[in-house]
């Protein structure tokens, strides 16, 4: 039976499949010869083994190179919280699982930090007893009943000690229940007994029983949080942090995540190899925006990551009040439409630019270059950005800098060349992306995606998607790598691909 539909889960009977990323890494730590175990809420292993929920893996010291090798061999990238909450001893990697797609988020312990949410204060001496005494599910080593049910009780009673904790538990309500109910259900309370003596002499088996007494039935709060305490001052040589300074540094973790979820909206894991800006490029109706959602939904369940649209940067300072003059242009020189001008440009290198078009590229110039160079520093920084086009370093291709040497040498107007050359300028000041998806999809199909568009703002015109499907000069990436991905296949397929592309770039 399924891990969630019961409490009695047997390690040869289980209904799910694990995905196979993690499937590997097990069979690599194994042929490494690594003792590991997974040590938390294993009544929802199925959900941790599917991607759902994170893998807690407990892995002994001693074998941490090991499973380190284990690790990186299956393409696992570490990763570090951007928040306070840093725990020694504990390490984050994540994977991509080619056959579904989903992230997995693996959390390596060395030690069993457990107690308070935040910050995990005690480090308690339960190494041993969860390595050694396991058994098998689905290929995951879970320790023995009575085992776990002895770290569920202590780490029980440890926040029953603190006021943010005590609200998380009234928040859960019955899921607190549905795990004791599990790991008590057929555990053998002498073997328990035997097995607390050795590895926590501190706490008695009277007052363990006093314990699992309270957590058992419908008793009042007072009295959990009274024999909490008592556990609490049991326990206190194991504790990583004086009061003061646990204090201190969960307030700071509790601002810290305030900041993050009301105020950044940013997820709190950077890869350790960095950040990168994953461009898409292609002409129009080829899926860059909807490619570019999915990427960010897909990255941003553990990652920091945002997206944003070169093609329409938002106006700078220097920009705004002139761009106000743009809509009145249009109607004073209605032949003069961009889509006109860059139409009769595919076929005219040296034609003649009107100084509005020219200064509306150097205004668009400008845009874009403040948006990518702050992208730029957020990815050296370790976001992840996701940009809906990017310019290229060819001159007159899609999205970069328009005027060719033929076009600014023919040009009598020093004004204009001026401009030109600083458009030219600005776009060179632009630093590459670290990763190119160039999409393509045949020209028909892009005017069918385009008549059904629900974008915001004017629909684009047949004629402006055909002229971009058909510019002459296509985008050129001189020192980045280049993906071409066709949109025409099949969505789900493709996106598989691309996640793996991305997974293996980043």
């Amino acid at each position: 039976m399924s891990a969630t539909s019961g409490v009695n889960l047997d390690a040869n009977d289980y209904d799910f499949e694990p995905l196979g990323r993690i499937t590997a890494l097990l069979d690599h730590a194994d042929q490494q010869g690594a003792t590991f175990c997974h040590w938390k809420t294993n009544l929802d292993l199925d959900k941790a083994m599917t991607g759902i929920d994170d893998l807690d893996l407990l892995v002994a010291q001693s074998d941490a190179a090991k499973f380190e090798i284990a690790l990186l061999n299956e393409r696992y990238k570490e990763a570090e919280s951007i928040t306070s909450r840093y725990q020694p001893g504990v390490f984050h990697f994540l994977a991509n699982d080619e056959a579904s797609g989903r992230l997995i988020n693996a959390h390596i312990h060395l030690h069993t930090q457990t107690g308070d949410h935040f910050i995990k204060s005690w480090v308690l001496p339960f190494e041993k007893l969860l390595l050694e005494h396991t058994k098998e599910i689905a290929g995951m080593p879970v320790p023995e009943k009575e085992a776990e049910l002895i770290i569920y009780v202590i780490r029980s009673m440890i926040k029953h000690a603190s006021l943010y904790d005590i609200l998380l538990i009234l928040r859960k309500g019955k899921s607190s229940s549905r795990e004791y109910d599990y790991l008590t259900e057929g555990a053998d309370m002498a073997r328990v007994a035997s097995l607390l003596q050795q590895h926590l002499p501190e706490i008695k088996p009277e007052l363990f029983q006093r314990a699992m007494a309270l957590l058992s039935g419908n008793v009042a709060l007072y009295y959990k949080i009274r024999l909490g305490r008592t556990f609490k001052r049991k326990l206190r040589k194991y504790r990583r942090y004086s009061a003061i300074t646990q204090t201190a540094i969960t307030t700071w973790a509790l601002f810290r995540m305030a900041w993050n979820r009301l105020l950044s909206k940013h997820k709190h894991m950077l890869l350790r190899n960095g950040g990168c800006i994953i461009a898409l490029v292609g002409p129009q109706a080829t899926g860059k925006s909807t490619i570019a959602a999915e990427l960010r939904k897909w990255l941003g369940v553990e990652l920091a990551v945002s997206t944003l649209h070169a093609g329409k940067p938002p106006r700078t300072w220097v920009t705004w009040l002139p761009s106000l003059a743009i809509p009145l242009a249009r109607k004073l020189m209605p032949g003069n439409t961009t889509v006109k001008i860059e139409k009769d440009a595919v076929d005219n290198d040296t034609r003649k630019f009107p100084l509005i078009f020219i200064i509306r590229k150097v205004m668009l110039a400008w845009d874009r270059r403040a948006l990518l160079q702050k992208a730029w520093r957020q990815a050296r920084n370790g976001k992840i950005i996701v940009s809906d086009r990017y310019p290229s370093n060819l001159v007159g291709a899609i999205d970069g800098a328009t005027f060719r040497d033929d076009a600014i040498d023919n040009e009598s107007s020093r004004l204009k060349r001026t401009l030109m050359k600083i458009e030219r300028k600005l776009y060179n000041d632009i630093c590459p992306p670290d990763l190119v998806l160039e999409l393509t999809v045949s020209t028909e199909k892009a005017i069918e995606r385009n008549k059904k568009r629900h974008k915001k703002g004017p629909k684009q015109s047949t004629d402006y998607v055909r002229l971009r499907h058909s510019m002459k000069y296509k985008p050129v990436f001189d020192t980045t790598p280049v993906f071409k991905i066709s949109t025409d296949d099949d969505f789900n397929e493709m996106m598989l691909t691309i996640k793996q592309i991305v997974w293996s770039a980043i």
